[in-house]
C-alpha cells in the first residue's frame, strides 16, 4: 500500500512538547539510543529560567495558533532525578492548561511517587527486563493508577531476552492490583525481529485499562487529553484509509516522508538536551535555532509559524510519524506520488 497523506487526530487547540531535561540515567540498556545515558547534559540548574521561557513559549502558540492545552511529555535519560521538576510542575500549571506525562523507567523509590505522583497526569513507565525490578514496576503502576493517573507500561521487546520479555507481560497481568494499560515497544536498530516477534509487535496493546476508570476519566477523552486512535492514514488508488494508532507507521515501515509537509513545529516540537527546540530527528522548525535554556529566550522566541519540509529519511519518533502531513506540490517522497497538500488544520476530524 502507498501512503500519501495523514490526518491527525489531535484537536488543534493542543500542543504536544516532548522535553529532555537531561540524560541522566541508572540504567545502561544495551539498546538504548545514543548518548541518551552518557550523563553529559545535567538538568537545569535555573529552574526559574526554565519556567519563564516556557510560559513565554506557551503565549506565543496561544497568541499565534490558538493554541490553548499543552502536552508536555518530560522524559530523558530519567527525569525523575531533576530535583527541580516538583517545582517546575507545580509553577507552569498556575499559568498554563498543561497536561503532564511523564516518561520514566519508574526506578525512584515507591515514597518517591507516593510523595509526587499527584503531580503527574499520565506516567509513561517503560520496563526493561534486565536492568528492571518487576515487581517494584508494578508497586509504582498500582501507585499511580490508584491516585487515578493514567499509567502505560510499555515492556521494551529485547529480541535477545525475548522469552523474558513475554513472560514480564504475563506476570504483570496477573499480579498487579489495577488494570493499567501494558503495551510492547519495538527496540529500534538493536537485533532483528522474527517474522512471529513480528506479528507479536503488531498487536502492541497488550492490556487496556479497566472500563470503571474509562468511565471516571470520559472528560480526558471527550478534550483530548486521552486519545484511543492518533490519526487517519490515506492511501493512493482509492484503498479505505485506516484508523492507526502512534506505532503502525513504525511497526509496518511507512517512515520516510523526505520532502513532505508536516505540521512538526505547528503541533508538535521536541526540546533535547541541549535545550534546542527542533523535531527528534533534527529536523529544523523555525528560521533560526531557538534554546529553552537561553537567559535571553523571552526576548528571542518570536517565530514565524509555518509547516516544515521533512528532511529525514526515517521517521521514528512516535509523536511525530502520526503529525497531519502529505506530499507537497512538486515533491516526491517514498511513495512516488505527488498531491498536494490540504489544509488539514482546517479539515481535521
Amino acid at each position: 500500500m502507498n501512503l500519501v497523506k495523514i490526518q491527525s487526530l489531535e484537536k488543534s487547540n493542543i500542543l504536544n512538547i516532548r522535553w529532555s531535561p537531561n540524560n541522566l540515567c541508572n540504567f545502561k540498556c544495551e539498546y538504548c539510543f545514543p548518548g541518551s545515558n552518557a550523563g553529559d547534559f545535567r538538568s537545569p540548574s535555573n529552574v526559574d529560567t526554565v519556567i519563564s521561557n516556557f510560559r513565554h513559549m506557551f503565549d506565543q502558540y496561544q497568541t499565534k495558533l490558538g493554541k490553548t492545552k499543552f502536552h508536555l511529555h518530560i522524559g530523558g535519560g530519567e527525569p525523575t532525578v531533576w530535583r527541580d521538576l516538583d517545582k517546575f510542575i507545580l509553577e507552569i500549571k498556575k499559568s498554563h492548561d498543561v497536561y503532564i506525562t511523564i516518561i520514566s523507567n519508574g526506578s525512584r523509590t515507591l515514597r518517591w511517587w507516593q510523595q509526587h505522583g499527584h503531580l503527574i497526569d499520565n506516567a509513561q513507565l517503560s520496563h526493561h527486563v534486565k536492568e528492571g525490578n518487576i515487581d517494584h514496576m508494578i508497586e509504582v503502576a498500582d501507585t499511580l493508577y490508584s491516585l487515578n493517573k493514567k499509567v502505560t507500561v510499555y515492556v521494551l521487546m529485547d529480541p535477545t531476552r525475548w522469552l523474558d520479555c513475554v513472560s514480564a507481560i504475563e506476570y504483570m497481568k496477573v499480579s498487579s492490583t489495577y488494570s493499567w494499560s501494558i503495551l510492547t515497544k519495538e527496540v529500534l536498530g538493536y537485533m532483528p525481529y522474527t517474522s512471529s516477534q513480528k506479528e507479536f509487535l503488531s498487536k502492541e496493546v497488550k492490556r487496556n485499562p479497566s472500563l470503571i476508570w474509562v468511565l471516571k476519566n470520559y472528560k480526558l477523552l471527550l478534550d483530548g487529553s486521552i486519545k484511543i486512535f492518533e490519526s487517519i492514514a490515506w492511501f493512493k488508488d482509492k484503498i479505505l484509509p485506516m484508523i492507526a494508532t502512534p506505532n503502525t507507521y513504525v511497526n509496518r515501515g511507512w517512515t520516510d516522508f523526505r520532502g513532505w509537509n508536516c505540521n512538526i513545529g505547528l503541533d508538535s516540537v521536541y526540546i533535547g538536551w541541549d535545550g534546542v527546540i527542533q523535531g527528534s530527528c533534527g529536523q529544523s522548525l523555525f528560521d533560526q535555532r531557538y534554546n529553552i535554556l537561553d537567559e535571553e529566550f523571552v526576548n528571542k522566541f518570536n517565530p514565524d509559524f509555518k509547516p516544515a519540509i521533512c528532511q529525514i529519511k526515517w521517521c521514528v519518533c512516535i509523536l511525530e510519524t502520526h503529525l497531519t502531513k502529505s506530499l507537497s506540490q512538486g515533491n516526491v517522497g517514498s511513495t512516488g506520488t505527488i498531491i498536494p497538500i490540504a489544509d488539514d488544520r482546517i479539515n481535521r476530524l
